[in-house]
Parts: C-alpha cells; sequence; structure tokens
C-alpha cells in the first residue's frame, strides 16, 4: 500500500509538532519537517520528493514566490494560517502558476477540513493533478 509522503515548512515549532500530530492522527506516519530554506530545498532536492508540501501563508513573501516558480516537485500543497491582507496571497499565486493546491486551513486547525483535503489527494503515486475539480477515477 502506498503512503503519502508530507513535507511541512513551518518556521513555528509549535505549529510544526501541531501539524506533525495532526498528519500522525489523520494516519499521514511519512512527514517531515524543514524550519529553514536550506532545509526546504534539501527535502526537495532529495531522490524521494512528498506528495504534499504545507506551507505557512505567513512566510516571508519573497521566499514563497520563489518557491512557487520552482515549485514542480511535489503533486499538491496546502497552506496552513492566514493570508496577510497587504501582501500576495500565496495560494492564489500558486493556483496562478497551475499548482495543485488542496486547501488553505486556518488556525486553530480544522480536523475534519485536513481529513477532507488529505483524503482528496489520495490517488495513484505519482499522478500529478492541476486541479481540485478533477477527482480521480478508480481504475
Amino acid at each position: 500500500m502506498y503512503q503519502t509522503s508530507v513535507l511541512i515548512h513551518q518556521a513555528r515549532p509549535s505549529h510544526q509538532i501541531l501539524l506533525h500530530q495532526a498528519l500522525n492522527a489523520q494516519g499521514v506516519f511519512d512527514v517531515r519537517i524543514s524550519a529553514s530554506s536550506a532545509e526546504l530545498d534539501a527535502c526537495l532536492g532529495a531522490k524521494h520528493h512528498p506528495d504534499l508540501l504545507i506551507l505557512d501563508h505567513a512566510m516571508p513573501i519573497q521566499a514563497g514566490l520563489a518557491l512557487l516558480t520552482r515549485q514542480q516537485q511535489v503533486r499538491a500543497l496546502l497552506f496552513v494560517g492566514q493570508p496577510m491582507p497587504e501582501r500576495h496571497n500565496l495560494a492564489q499565486e500558486a493556483r496562478k502558476k497551475g499548482l495543485w493546491v488542496l486547501a488553505e486551513l486556518p488556525w486553530p486547525l480544522s480536523m475534519p477540513r485536513l481529513q477532507h483535503a488529505l483524503q482528496t489527494l489520495q490517488v495513484r503515486p505519482g499522478r500529478r493533478i492541476q486541479t481540485v475539480m478533477s477527482a480521480p477515477h478508480a481504475h
């Protein structure tokens, strides 16, 4: 059975722990954490790319936009927190670039919404889906 792999890029240790625990509670156990850009680049440059990259809406905007520009390794993105009103919305920017944004989840984290996002991601390994509207078909 294929196991979904997740990479959390979150600078706040308390949010790293909460996200990791929430994913484990949903049955996702292949979870890695990157707190710095260097760790993120190393994880994304590794042979095994994550299926899902979880990003903080509050990450520095230039770093976020640069990440989205070179982001083709993961199948889907999930944003946590709230976008700042006076800044770019990274989730919207990702969608403009054709990246699949599973969800935008505010804090405190909603377990039902996280579960729904993870269920949406459950497709064949390696299959890339561009939008949430293109649902996977059973074969």
